[in-house]
């Protein structure tokens, strides 16, 4: 059976983070680190391994992965594991690529921000969760990534801080191959800015089929 791997990219760097932990980080009325309830909707079985990749420094500062080994003991979440970065990246991207090759990941895999939460059924193949703009009571346009949907239920676009359809990414990316996946990296590495948008956007210039994934009960930690 084909591997399939989630992976929660943690790894920004901000000055702001070297006195004030991220948000993400800290934990929800319930005790949970909002990082892993961003997780907590999906049926976590269906993957072989879940990754949270941070950075060095942010788990020094605030001993992370320690954090992460108390939840993951309480929640029962004995496929997760913690990925740490010795230096910053230059993008979420390139995070995801450094986690790739530091674990050797292969297959599928679902790449999961860690600043909202959705529920939905997720496969292994090349997908974006999206969700409906007029659903939210809040949201900062500028913020958000969206995409085209055709009658045909094929993504046929995704652009960064533009309308261009009334669906938006809810922060999730799925990719059937990590090999497809780091070729498209390498190619695009060297822009400046690089979002998965970008990378997804390059895959549908070469014909690549992204299906979109309509999640429910999404909730941006952020707005609450």
């Amino acid at each position: 059976m084909k591997s399939f791997s989630l992976i929660v990219p943690i790894a920004a760097d901000k000055p702001a983070y070297d006195t004030e932990m991220p948000f993400v980080f800290g934990l929800s009325k319930d005790g949970i680190m909002f990082c892993i309830k961003a997780i907590l909707g999906f049926q976590l079985s269906k993957f072989n391994e879940i990754y949270f990749t941070i950075l060095k420094k942010h788990d020094e500062l605030y001993c992370l992965a320690d954090l992460f080994k108390l939840q993951f003991k309480r929640l029962h979440l004995n496929n997760a594991k913690v990925v740490v970065l010795e230096e910053p990246t230059s993008s979420q991207p390139e995070t995801i690529y450094k986690t790739i090759e530091k674990e050797h990941i292969e297959g599928g895999i679902f790449i999961k921000d860690a600043d909202c939460s959705f529920s939905c059924d997720i496969e292994p193949s090349n997908g974006i969760a999206i969700y409906p703009l007029e659903n939210l009571e809040w949201v900062n346009p500028q913020h958000k990534s969206y995409v085209s949907v055709d009658d045909m239920y094929y993504i046929t676009n995704i652009i960064e801080k533009r309308i261009i359809d009334h669906y938006f990414c809810a922060g999730g990316y799925s990719f059937d191959d990590t090999k497809e996946y780091c070729k498209y990296f390498e190619e695009l590495k060297m822009n400046h800015g690089l979002y998965l948008s970008h990378i997804v956007y390059a895959m549908l210039l070469n014909k690549k089929v992204f299906r979109p994934i309509i999640v429910k009960n999404y909730v941006d930690f952020e707005a609450k």
